[in-house]
C-alpha cells in the first residue's frame, strides 16, 4: 500500500509520501552503489601495493580490508587511507627486496 499522504516541509511546499519513499529508496541505492565503489577500489589498491612495492595490507589481507569497506562505507575506506597511505605506516622494504620500490633495478 502506497503513502500518499502530503508532508509539509519547512518552507511551506507540500511532498506526497511517494516522492519521500523514492527519495529514501535512491538515498540507499546509492549509499550501496558508494560502498561497493570504495570496497573494489579498496581491494584494488591492496593488490597493487602488493604487486608494485611488495608491501602487505595491515591487520588482514586486502579481501578482509574490501569486505570492511562494503559493510563500513567510507569511513572504513579512510581507515585503510590513513593506515596504508599515510605517514602512521612507516616505508620499509620487503624482506627479500634490495632497493626501494621505483629504483632502477628493482623490477
Amino acid at each position: 500500500m502506497p503513502l500518499n499522504f502530503p508532508v509539509n516541509v519547512s518552507d511551506g511546499s507540500v511532498i506526497s509520501g511517494g516522492m519521500i519513499g523514492l527519495l529514501f529508496c535512491g538515498f540507499w541505492i546509492a549509499t550501496v552503489v558508494i560502498h561497493i565503489a570504495f570496497a573494489v577500489a579498496v581491494y584494488t589498491d591492496s593488490e597493487y601495493l602488493w604487486g608494485h612495492f611488495r608491501r602487505k595490507t595491515f591487520l588482514v589481507g586486502g579481501g578482509m580490508w574490501a569486505l570492511a569497506t562494503l559493510l563500513g562505507g567510507v569511513f572504513v575506506a579512510a581507515i585503510y587511507w590513513l593506515i596504508h597511505h599515510s605517514t602512521l605506516r612507516p616505508h620499509r622494504l620487503a624482506p627479500g627486496s634490495s632497493a626501494e620500490p621505483g629504483q632502477p633495478g628493482n623490477g
